[in-house]
């Protein structure tokens, strides 16, 4: 099959042989010129900057993805070509196997930018109204923001739980934005990041000369709350002795500097957070009843984000929002690849890490469009997790249970039903790997060229 959307630009004719034979393999031929003008619109070129130098990058990039060739393996090609917007850069001897999976990715991605594609045509309304944590329309996060709306002007704690990633720091702060301490400040402080010995002293803050440092006296967070809502995150990792003393100020109102026995009085609102399951630590005498009494008079529990999947297409317009103009791109939009490869994925690292991969398909990305081949997630997880789900076996349940029906007294169905469920996995494996080819086959365990094999013979070309 030639492909007429791969270009080789040379004028090194022994270079024209090795492309030749490295593509032929994979069932790929090339148009070749010394040209670098007007490359005939080929979606994919292969620019060999040692006879035609990288000055001609630039006017291929706007149509074409443009793959460098070089034999010069030192830093300078790499740097320069990624720099200026190449696809990738090869050396020379040419790896096939290199070539090929370049060559194949550049071509899925030309092939899943042609069909639709999922526009983001202006500003999210409700992505500057509080934070992009709160975007979504799913049942479980309409809830969550009930309680939002509900408690924000009540002045009473609130223990916000969750797994880590899910943006308990975000909904702390819009519980803020709508209570009626709005005015005052919002302090907050990660009982995790700072270690035991300090996180005394940042609390309550210290006169001087009240320990070894202490060269001037210095206000804690509970001071500068004053007024305000102090968001003590991960408190579960508080020790029983500190503890001990907050619960103090929860009760009082009061609280002393360390080396100073003033009473100093904290017109505060607390929030605080956790990823640990609190009720567990109280009855493992690691967390004390009292403070957990007191600090959970409202529970705001957020869903991780494989709960509330549904969000995933609004939360990434968010961040296309947030990151697109900082890295310098122009990102419009998305292919539907793209969101289903993301809603395929687990999130264990919840909205921290969709967030992350977001911002590193940005970063990758060669288009103004977000493709499934800018992402960088587990893949092969994700099959192995489809294949275990339910919704997997339905259709190939149902192909089998119509042959058994219409073929059942004739015998030989055993074959055609073996072919089926080769054909769904194959079906599968080219979902989970967003069309790519060279990924699908390490996912199943056969080479490349078998797979394009069974790809034809079952008619999946995509």
């Amino acid at each position: 099959m030639i492909n007429e959307n791969i270009l080789l630009l040379t004028k090194d004719m022994g270079l024209v042989g090795e492309v030749e034979y490295c593509l032929r393999s994979s069932g790929n031929d090339i148009m070749v010129s010394d040209v670098t003008e007007n490359p005939r619109g080929a979606g994919v070129v292969l620019l060999d900057v040692d006879s035609l130098t990288i000055g001609g990058l630039s006017g291929l990039l706007e149509n074409s993805f443009v793959i460098i060739i070089t034999a010069h393996k030192g830093a300078r090609y790499l740097i320069e070509s990624m720099t200026f917007g190449a696809f990738d850069c090869v050396f020379r001897p040419l790896d096939g196997s290199k070539l090929v999976e370049s060559v194949e990715r550049a071509l899925g991605i030309e092939s899943e930018l042609e069909g639709d594609k999922i526009g983001f045509p202006g500003e999210n309304a409700d992505s500057g109204a509080v934070t992009c944590a709160i975007v979504g329309n799913s049942p479980m996060l309409q809830e969550v923001c009930k309680v939002i709306g509900s408690v924000g002007r009540v002045d009473v704690p609130v223990l916000i739980t969750g797994e880590s990633g899910t943006g308990k720091d975000l909904v702390a702060e819009s519980i803020w934005k709508v209570s009626t301490r709005w005015e005052g400040p919002f302090v907050v402080l990660n009982c995790a990041a700072i270690p035991e010995t300090l996180l005394e002293a940042e609390l309550f803050g210290y006169e001087k000369g009240s320990f070894t440092g202490a060269t001037s006296a210095r206000r804690g967070k509970f001071e500068e709350a004053g007024g305000g809502i102090i968001f003590l995150d991960e408190i579960g990792d508080m020790s029983l002795a500190l503890q001990s003393k907050v619960l103090r100020v929860l009760q009082n109102g009061t609280f002393q500097r360390l080396g100073d026995n003033r009473e100093l009085s904290a017109d505060i609102r607390v929030i605080a957070a956790t990823n640990k399951d609190l009720g567990e630590l109280v009855r493992r005498g690691m967390f004390r009843e009292d403070l957990y009494f007191r600090i959970n008079v409202v529970n705001i529990h957020l869903p991780a984000l494989r709960e509330r999947k549904e969000d995933i297409s609004l939360l990434v317009e968010c961040f296309i929002q947030r990151h697109s103009s900082r890295a310098g791109k122009e990102i419009k939009g998305v292919t539907p690849r793209f969101i289903d490869k993301l809603m395929g994925y687990d999130w264990p690292g919840n909205i921290r890490e969709l967030e992350n991969a977001v911002r590193k398909a940005i970063a990758f990305s060669k288009s103004t469009c977000l493709t499934s081949y800018d992402l960088d997630v587990d893949s092969e997880n994700m099959l192995k997790e489809t294949f275990m789900e339910e919704p997997f076996y339905v259709p190939l349940r149902n192909s089998i249970k119509s042959l058994l029906a219409s073929n059942g007294d004739e015998g030989g169905v055993y074959g055609h039903i073996m072919k089926e469920a080769e054909r769904v996995v194959l079906e599968e494996a080219l979902r989970a790997s967003g069309g790519n080819r060279s990924k699908a086959a390490r996912m199943l365990g056969i080479n490349r060229l078998t797979l394009r094999r069974k790809v034809e013979e079952y008619g999946l070309e995509q």
